[in-house]
């Protein structure tokens, strides 16, 4: 069983041992999470070649040799020949980094799941390595359901992160209920309709809605924020 968590990897050291089919992408996903990477390959990856130009991609195009490891968080090895993946998983454990091999679970501390982004939203799914294109096949219908519209909200909601914490400074249940009816009003409708300024007037409707809460201030404070 596998413990789900997401990782922060702004500014963290990352080695990639690459030369697989999928070293692009990969690669170019751990850039986007703020990750410096150091790439490890002798292989032609065209896509990587602009990114190579910057301060966020090391490319050393070699081979793999004993020690490469050292200085780093996390490894990933994606080699088209695997035989290198069992002397890379001992060093990883003898350093105590944590390895994603690639189609190789024996030599894996972690997986990936299939993501799916909207802004904000993070959608993971995971068959625990079993069938990994079940969950890019699950993956593919949530991102039918959850479109676009999710990035703008998600949007919205962040700038009332600071109103509700002013609307409800002493009650965490209170602030917690101000969420739920927020997230529970029809405000995400109004999104998908275009209609912005409604939605966010819903939005601070329902955020009010708390007897408790010193509407006429708090209001005055929304117009000086959002």
């Amino acid at each position: 069983m596998y413990y789900p968590v997401m990782l922060d990897l702004s500014g963290k050291r990352v080695l990639f041992v690459g030369g697989g089919g999928e070293t692009e992408v990969k690669v170019q996903r751990l850039i986007e999470a703020g990750a410096w990477v150091r790439l490890i390959s002798p292989f032609a990856h065209p896509a990587l070649e602009p990114i190579a130009q910057t301060t966020q991609l090391d490319w050393q195009r070699r081979e793999y040799r004993y020690g490469d490891l050292e200085g780093f968080m996390l490894c990933f090895v994606h080699l088209p020949d695997t035989c290198l993946n069992a002397r890379i998983a001992q060093e990883a454990r003898e350093r105590g980094i944590w390895l994603n091999a690639v189609d190789d679970p024996q030599y894996c501390d972690f997986i990936l799941p299939s993501v799916h982004n909207q802004g904000d939203l993070v959608i993971a799914v995971s068959t625990s390595g079993v069938a990994p294109a079940l969950a890019v096949r699950i993956r593919e219908r949530l991102a039918q359901e959850y479109g676009p519209e999710y990035a703008v909200y998600l949007q919205m909601l962040r700038a009332f992160r600071t109103l509700v914490r002013q609307a409800y400074p002493h009650s965490f249940a209170e602030r917690k209920a101000a969420w739920y009816r927020m997230v529970d009003s029809s405000a995400l409708d109004l999104l998908r309709a275009g209609a912005y300024a409604q939605a966010q007037a819903l939005l601070l409707q329902t955020l009010y809605t708390s007897a408790s809460a010193p509407v006429v201030e708090l209001r005055t404070r929304q117009q000086e924020t959002v």
